[in-house]
């Protein structure tokens, strides 16, 4: 038997298992002569069984005799009255204070109380559509349908809710659900890492649950795995996110799909990231070919493609993708591939020079990012606009662009964002020989040289113009080279930076 009658009560000295069939007696309305004649025993029997007077451990045999003999009740009011016994003798153990012990109680009665609300929810929403067996092709836009239906609602909920409910509930953990949840954790990845890992533990959770044949829930497990990794890889944990991600491929690649339900191109355009982020460009570029081939997203495999080759230095081939890429997010109407197509697209073309057609660009952009409401993406189109000015020649308009920008980004901690923008500033003054503003422009520099996100050779290069400015020998070159060189080692922490000869 699971329960055990090893505890006593300390007040009445009832043990568990009396009070447990007590209680059950008391609001089920069973008398002892009920219960005895149910049971197979006589009252007396049943008395002396429940009396405060009977000494030693009450048999699993007449444990369960007597239970039995209140029945009928639902299956769950034993673990609930278990329970409640369970948070009284709390009540009278522990090392906190008796007030503690008590405001420790009325919080987890609360917390019970709110999950009971949400689960009643979820299971209400739950109750249509089977969710066994591999999908059919015409079950696929309606179970899509439904999880967006569902996630809507489990967006609502603490991250703990979501996974304590999904645990619970059958009908939550789908294929189409556990699809969506996974889109969620990227495009939570770009603002909130937390709510990101919290959405790929759930979708790693739900594969784990769903009943399909197993060769498709193997390949569900390694879809929702890879999230997870890109996650890791969004945090910089590079290590541990090459070893999840070969073991989400290992149970993609021994699993099935016949008819491809899940995206076939999705986990390669994931690992395209990874190689991406490893400067290993070379493969990423292979993956994202292959992804195109037989990937459902072919506007995402080419927004990734054009990063890819501006990363690479390779600025035209990075425009030839993202013009592909543009139209095909708009007919998608998908508002944050359309933002990060025309955004990648307008500060390739500064590279190039081509500051007419990023101007173009840029106020679509600014629409964008503002109908979107990321608070992280309107600085970094501040900064692009300022940019854009300085290309154009509008001085002045670029350094109070820049200057708005740097300290949006110091308000936000991104500090790599600030040290850009600082750098196209000094630009700007060291060209019109204002020397002694770029000295005190340059102590802004001090803050990114405390904070974390500037890797090693990023930061040699900022001190070596923070330096030079203290002596007031910076020039417009100098900082040019600076902010070239940033520009590459953004996603290059091993890159060196070459210092110019004196």
């Amino acid at each position: 038997m699971e329960d055990t009658d090893k505890r006593e009560n300390l007040a009445m000295g009832l043990t568990f298992r009396q009070k447990l069939l007590s209680i059950l007696a008391l609001v089920y309305e069973k008398s002892q002569k009920e219960i005895g004649a149910k049971a197979g025993m006589p009252p007396h029997k049943v008395s002396q069984q429940l009396s405060r007077e009977r000494q030693g451990e009450m048999k699993d045999e007449v444990y369960e005799r007597l239970l039995a003999g209140i029945e009928p009740f639902p299956a769950a009011a034993v673990p609930i009255v278990k329970a409640c016994l369970e948070a009284l003798d709390a009540l009278e153990k522990g090392d906190l204070t008796e007030p503690e012990r008590a405001e420790r109680e009325e919080e987890v009665l609360a917390a019970a109380a709110t999950f009971r609300e949400a689960l009643d929810e979820a299971l209400r929403l739950s109750r249509e559509g089977s969710t066994e067996g591999y999908p059919e092709a015409h079950d696929l836009e309606p179970a899509r349908a439904r999880a967006e239906e569902l996630f809507g609602w489990l967006r609502k909920r603490s991250a703990d809710e979501r996974l304590e409910v999904v645990r619970a509930v059958e009908e939550l953990q789908t294929w189409a659900l556990c699809e969506r949840v996974c889109a969620a954790s990227v495009r939570a990845a770009s603002r909130d890492l937390d709510a990101a890992a919290g959405w790929a533990h759930l979708a790693v959770e739900m594969a784990e649950r769903v009943r399909a044949p197993e060769g498709f829930r193997r390949r569900l497990r390694g879809y929702a795995a890879a999230h997870a990794a890109n996650v890791l890889r969004v945090k910089g944990d590079l290590e541990a996110a090459d070893a999840e991600f070969e073991q989400a491929k290992r149970l993609w690649l021994s699993g099935s799909d016949p008819d491809g339900v899940l995206d076939p191109g999705r986990l390669l355009d994931l690992e395209a990231s990874l190689r991406r982020s490893q400067r290993r460009l070379g493969e990423a570029l292979a993956r994202l070919e292959e992804a195109e081939a037989v990937g459902r997203c072919r506007e995402r495999i080419l927004v990734k493609k054009g990063f890819t080759l501006e990363v690479m230095g390779d600025y035209e081939g990075a425009v030839a993708a993202l013009l592909e890429a543009e139209p095909l997010a708009e007919r998608a109407g998908d508002p944050r591939l359309l933002y990060m197509a025309r955004f990648n697209l307008a500060v390739v073309l500064t590279h190039l020079g081509r500051y007419g057609e990023a101007a173009e660009l840029a106020r679509h952009v600014r629409d964008l990012a503002t109908a979107r409401g990321d608070g992280n993406e309107v600085p970094r189109v501040t900064w692009l606009e300022g940019r854009i000015a300085a290309g154009l020649g509008r001085t002045h308009e670029a350094l109070r662009l820049l200057a708005e920008a740097r300290q949006e980004f110091e308000r936000r901690k991104m500090f790599y964002d600030v040290a850009l923008a600082l750098l196209e500033e000094a630009v700007l003054l060291l060209e019109e020989g204002r020397t002694s503003e770029v000295q005190a422009l340059a102590e802004e520099l001090t803050k990114v040289f405390a904070a974390n996100g500037v890797h090693r050779e990023a930061l040699a290069a900022l001190r070596l113009f923070h330096e030079a400015a203290e002596r007031e020998e910076a020039t417009a070159e100098l900082a040019r080279r600076v902010l070239r060189f940033l520009f590459r080692a953004r996603h290059d922490p091993e890159l060196r930076f070459e210092e110019p000869e004196r």
